[in-house]
């Protein structure tokens, strides 16, 4: 009987035990199964409903985050469905202040924008999730092999030398041979191939190579060959290069991989045109053309095969080449916004910038240790002097400043309406004019109560004249159009996504959200508005009622850096 109760004790704790340690297990397998799965919505749903019915919140998370991605493959581009369920998936995560969910939900939004090529909109929630990364043993992430990963793609696409790093640690979790396994050592051999390594690149190319075959993983077994071809272009042995580009492309062919068909096509017509091989480079090009041409995510690629194109007519057809540039005009507009040369810059500065600051942090934070008491004393000083000196300027030239102003301010007025209308300024100027109109009107405000009490007809003047100057302070039609045309100009995506996906939102509604982008309070939106303090919080009151659940996701956009 003893014996009975220790075994059935024992059994009921590991049920407890293993529930908890299970559970990221099954959102892991879960997870996996739905990659593999085609993204028919209605099925879908129905497919993952028992997850949206289950008393475990964490699976309701589960169940926005894989619709999301259901929804992204459906359409094959963003789209608001997706954003949605992305955002909200996020959201309750946080909610739930599970870090391994919050960091995936993360991860899965980042992966649905790099697939898409929306670089700068990534970068910021990849730092974040990095960030947060560190802050939980590696063992308890969802996907920890992917997570890894995917980090190292992000580093290898802006060229950071932490690639290859992130990338061997996300072997540790790979399961065995794998298909996972052969796209990391693809991965880790192109880190080294752009380092100019070729005897590591090769290595690796070698391990993808056997682990694909292996695995009869045909995808990963064509791109092998396609990279090698690289390292055989580049140490000069073209012939086995062509080789293996035609090989590539043959099995992309064969087995419908258009995208790698893709990549081979372009790098075989740029060797093409070096032999001087034009009319199969002509043929090359149109067919990888025609692919480049499918898919939104694709125009880097199709700028490479715009170009290819022009090097091959060479001059010779001006109303082909005409054509040609318009194209590439536009698809070069386009990769301005999304993953061009600019975006990758701006976003490896911002990599390096994090870098930099994570590493300035760990140095302060070692002297504070030891000089915490020295240094604070110190700043207190300085502080105490500059207070003192800054006091005594401020009081012995206040009067003198006060009747300067008011000069100074007409003045201002007439210049900043003139900023307003130029709209080759840019929205940062917009936002520092706003916040000085702010503090011009706090000043008349000011001014206005202090002659309040006097009666003699001079200071009634005075009053009237202040209240001429405060009334045209307030933001007019004209102004607003301005604004508004140069907020849209430098955040087009931020705007268009409010308009998509809160179509609810009226112009009204635009103008406290737009404000709140530039980081302005409810009091300098309402001295800008001409309302109250209180008219701007019911508006924001009725805008939440008016979204409701959407209400948090729309000020969570807003809150982005962009």
């Amino acid at each position: 009987m003893l014996y009975a109760f220790v075994f059935f004790t024992k059994l009921q704790s590991q049920k407890l035990f293993s529930s908890s340690k299970d559970l990221t297990t099954h959102i892991e397998s879960i997870i996996i199964k739905e990659n593999n799965q085609k993204k028919d919505t209605l099925e879908l749903k129905k497919r993952l409903s028992f997850l949206k019915e289950s008393s475990n919140k964490k699976y309701h998370i589960l169940y926005d985050a894989l619709l999301a991605n259901g929804y992204s493959v459906f359409f094959d581009k963003t789209n608001p469905q997706s954003e949605y369920h992305y955002l909200k998936s996020i959201q309750e995560a946080q909610k739930s202040k599970d870090l391994s969910l919050i960091i995936w939900t993360q991860l899965n939004y980042s992966k649905y924008l790099y697939f898409y090529c929306q670089i700068d909109r990534l970068t910021p929630i990849v730092l974040k999730v990095m960030e947060e990364s560190n802050q939980i043993d590696s063992s308890e992430m969802i996907l920890p092999g992917e997570t890894f990963k995917f980090f190292g793609w992000i580093m290898f696409t802006i060229e950071d030398d932490s690639a290859v790093d992130f990338l061997k640690k996300s072997m540790l979790y790979m399961k065995g041979t794998s298909s996972e396994s052969a796209d990391v050592l693809n991965a880790i051999g192109n880190c080294y191939f752009r380092k100019k390594d070729l005897v590591n690149a090769m290595h690796y190319f070698d391990k993808s190579e056997a682990v694909a075959l292996k695995t009869n993983d045909s995808v990963r077994y064509a791109k092998v060959l396609g990279d090698k071809a690289l390292i055989y272009n580049k140490k000069g042995d073209v012939d086995t290069a062509v080789n293996l580009l035609r090989q590539d492309i043959a099995y992309s062919q064969k087995f419908k991989i258009e995208k790698n068909e893709m990549y081979a096509s372009i790098l075989l017509a740029k060797i093409l045109l070096k032999l001087n091989n034009k009319i199969e480079a002509e043929k090359i090009l149109e067919r990888a053309g025609k692919i480049a041409g499918t898919k939104s995510y694709y125009r880097s690629s199709l700028k490479e095969v715009i170009e290819l194109k022009l090097l091959l007519l060479n001059g010779e057809d001006s109303q082909k080449e005409l054509i040609l540039r318009r194209q590439l005009k536009q698809v070069e507009e386009y990769l301005l916004q999304t993953n061009g040369n600019t975006v990758l810059k701006r976003t490896n500065w911002l990599i390096q910038k994090k870098k930099y600051e994570d590493e300035t942090q760990k140095i302060l934070l070692e002297l504070e240790k030891s000089e915490r008491i020295r240094n604070i004393g110190l700043l207190i000083l300085i502080s105490t002097i500059l207070s003192s000196a800054i006091a005594y300027v401020f009081f012995t030239k206040r009067l003198e400043n006060k009747r300067l102003k008011e000069e100074e301010y007409e003045n201002d007025l007439l210049m900043y309406e003139e900023k307003l209308k130029d709209v080759s300024s840019n929205i940062d100027s917009y936002a520092e004019n706003l916040q000085n109109k702010d503090k011009q009107i706090s000043f008349l405000e000011e001014e206005l109560e202090e002659i309040k009490s006097f009666t003699s007809k001079h200071s009634e003047q005075e009053k009237n004249k202040l209240q001429q100057m405060l009334s045209s302070h307030i933001m007019t039609d004209e102004n607003w159009s301005a604004f508004k045309r140069e907020f849209i100009n430098q955040y087009s995506d931020f705007y268009y996504a409010i308009i998509e996906n809160f179509p609810e939102v009226k112009e009204s509604n635009l103008k406290i959200i737009m404000l709140q982008k530039l980081n302005l309070n409810n009091y300098e939106m309402s001295n800008l508005l001409g309302v109250t303090i209180d008219a701007v919080k019911k508006s924001k009151q009725r805008l939440k009622k008016k979204l409701g659940d959407k209400y948090d996701l729309l000020f969570e956009m807003v809150e982005y850096k962009t």
